[in-house]
């Protein structure tokens, strides 16, 4: 996979949601329940609806059939595939299922992407290791995938910390998943939303390659590079002292707090420097 794939300037999304959520907009009140109470009943993180903005140009399909997939994958060729699985009533995120069919099998599902073929895969269903192994062999360079069963509030917040990313930087595929992780540790992990960060989203790709270069080197190399190649990272100094003023609420610094920020900031400092860069 070439580096300009991971940073286009520009981020084509075939979002394909299962009809049973996307049909359902709201929760309905119980019986006998109406006016001000019934809204209270209704969950405070619906699932926002996808729009372009930004560097991300979104086209959606709605519980569509297989064949109705792979003509839009043909029209719009798109570079991120969204893939959300059915909500179910607990408020828990349930498998792939378009009408009737079931398309959770692993083999079935990857002979439906057509090339050429996306960077990114989400596959925003429980128990996806599977499912993200079968894609990321087909040869997409990055599968987002949940290893475990996970609530609509935790689907809702990472996603939209990854397209919030996406839409708003020019970043590689690895700094946009480790600064919506970070987001998602701190919010979701941290407040016992989910119980423990191992039941959150993970990444199936590798992570770009960082070049340390000497500064009377540089010359030689710009000469001998190609204008058709996104530059590589550069850095100058193996030991750069930089200050940051964070603020925030009183809180116990634990590990997950600290570790999310690190995380978090360093996925940010390398989208600048990608920026930079391009």
């Amino acid at each position: 996979m070439s580096q300009i794939q991971s940073l286009s300037r520009s981020c084509v999304l075939l979002a394909v949601l299962c009809g049973k959520h996307a049909d359902k907009q709201q929760q309905r009140a119980p019986p006998g329940r109406s006016g001000p109470e019934a809204k209270r009943l209704r969950p405070s993180y619906p699932f926002p609806e996808l729009s372009s903005a930004g560097r991300l140009e979104v086209h959606t399909l709605v519980n569509p059939t297989p064949e109705q997939f792979l003509e839009a994958q043909r029209l719009v060729q798109p570079n991120f595939f969204y893939i959300q699985g059915q909500q179910l009533e607990d408020e828990e995120i349930g498998s792939l299922v378009w009408g009737d069919a079931d398309m959770s099998d692993p083999q079935s599902f990857v002979c439906l992407i057509s090339p050429p073929f996306p960077t990114i895969v989400y596959l925003e269903v429980p128990i996806g290791e599977k499912l993200a192994q079968a894609v990321h062999s087909k040869g997409i360079p990055y599968v987002i995938y949940w290893r475990n069963s996970f609530s609509s509030y935790a689907a809702s917040h990472f996603r939209n910390a990854l397209l919030s990313v996406v839409q708003s930087s020019v970043s590689h595929t690895w700094d946009s998943f480790q600064l919506a992780h970070a987001s998602f540790r701190l919010y979701c992990v941290r407040n016992n939303h989910v119980q423990s960060v191992k039941l959150g989203p993970r990444l199936l790709g590798d992570a770009p390659k960082v070049n340390v270069v000497t500064p009377e080197n540089e010359m030689a190399e710009e000469e001998g590079s190609s204008s058709e190649v996104s530059p590589a990272i550069k850095i100058y100094d193996d030991d750069i002292n930089m200050k940051f003023l964070l603020c925030g609420v009183p809180s116990t610094l634990d590990s997950c707090l600290l570790g999310s920020l690190e995380d978090g900031l360093n996925a940010l400092l390398n989208i600048e420097v990608w920026s930079k860069a391009l």
